[in-house]
């Protein structure tokens, strides 16, 4: 299975994250350790809770909520804020 990198963009053009993405479809989720470039500062290298919230940080929106997913910390993506991507 091949993976492709994306680019996570907010609705108000915010560049969020580089992500690379390995299954097709509608992103949902965004695991962690597979986002490459952290373009708000504050997705890699922190500690999270689960249930924290990931605002973008030009417009305040609700991005995303931390959440374990298949035992990996995600981002679990809100699809009216984030631009869509589907692979």
């Amino acid at each position: 299975m091949s993976s492709k990198i994306i680019e996570v963009v907010c609705q108000c053009g915010q560049k969020i994250a580089k992500y690379e993405k390995v299954k097709s479809g509608f992103l949902i989720k965004m695991y962690l350790d597979k986002i490459l470039i952290d373009y708000i500062g504050n997705l890699s290298g922190k500690k999270f809770e689960l249930g924290d919230d990931i605002f973008c940080p030009k417009c305040n929106k609700r991005i995303a909520t931390i959440k374990m997913i298949h035992g990996r910390l995600a981002a679990k993506i809100n699809h009216g804020v984030v631009k869509k991507i589907s692979t």
